[in-house]
């Protein structure tokens, strides 16, 4: 026989579901509430480690920013005092030769003045010698200038064309003989080529000839017996040539050595006109591709060497 609740249990047990609906309600708040709050909290610390993230990279890069800014200026202020140092080397050059033309000129003009004194008859002898003096001096100037205007164009310039094919040997040996005239001792004047008779280059054969014309005029000038060597070789670049002219002569001195393309001292113009030829072979040499340099192991006389693009 099925027993029926009665009205005061069915109430009580409505009551107990609601109390338990109740507190299963509140505690399922409770939780979510928690996990809200874990949630934002989380949330907030993530925002503000991406901020603080954020924050620091944009601060390195800031100081990246700063930094590049900084290196360039220092750059900048490098080349700028480069530039600034060159360009005094330079108006120091041209002034000391302008300088030293002046001073021929000035010599030139006081020996006429002193041969055209009305109470001075030179004989024939002093003739000569004069005539000597003032040729010595005219060739000096000419050279001197002529030079000077030719450093100031290739210093300047940026390339040069090299579309001569050029037979190196003989062109080096025709070079040497053309230096004939300038000999004023018994000096042994030769070409050591480690070159085959048909090994061509592609240059511009007027720079190179005037590069080496002019050292072997330097060579000439301060070597009186002995020899002078030229010696042309490949460099382990293939596309690079070597080329070193040596001798025996009196060499440049010690404390002139560092400043030999640079400065013009003041000594003896013979010397000045070698400063004045070196600086123009640097010009040339660079504009064929190469660099120039004293052999610091040449123990007697001079050897300088020079690079070009073959």
């Amino acid at each position: 026989m099925m027993m029926t609740a009665t009205i005061p249990q069915i109430i009580a047990n409505v009551i107990a579901a609601l109390i338990i609906i109740s507190l299963v309600i509140a505690f399922t708040g409770v939780y979510w509430r928690r996990a809200i709050s874990k949630v934002e909290a989380v949330s907030k610390q993530t925002t503000d480690l991406l901020k603080a993230n954020h924050e620091t990279d944009v601060q390195k890069r800031l100081e990246k920013q700063m930094e590049t800014v900084r290196l360039d200026r220092m750059k900048d202020r490098v080349t700028l005092e480069k530039q600034t140092q060159m360009l005094k080397s330079k108006l120091d050059f041209y002034y000391k030769v302008l300088s030293e033309v002046q001073l021929l000129h000035n010599g030139m003009t006081s020996y006429m003045e002193l041969l055209n004194s009305a109470d001075l008859e030179p004989g024939q002898e002093e003739w000569n010698m004069v005539r000597q003096q003032m040729d010595e001096r005219a060739d000096y100037i000419r050279e001197m200038v002529d030079s000077t205007l030719k450093i100031m164009i290739y210093e300047d310039m940026k390339e040069i064309e090299r579309k001569d094919h050029v037979l190196v040997n003989s062109f080096c040996q025709d070079v040497f003989e053309s230096c004939q005239y300038y000999m004023t001792g018994n000096v042994d004047l030769r070409v050591e080529t480690r070159l085959d008779d048909d090994d061509k280059i592609l240059t511009n054969m007027k720079l190179l000839q005037q590069v080496l014309l002019n050292l072997l005029r330097c060579s000439l000038q301060f070597t009186h017996e002995g020899e002078i060597v030229l010696v042309v070789k490949r460099c382990h670049q293939q596309n690079e040539l070597s080329f070193a002219v040596s001798d025996t002569g009196l060499g440049i001195p010690e404390e002139a050595k560092e400043s030999a393309f640079e400065r013009i001292r003041n000594t003896d113009v013979s010397i000045k006109i070698v400063v004045v030829r070196l600086r123009l072979c640097r010009a040339l040499v660079r504009l064929l591709g190469g660099t120039i340099y004293q052999d610091p192991h040449r123990k007697k006389g001079t050897s300088m060497v020079f690079t070009i693009k073959a």
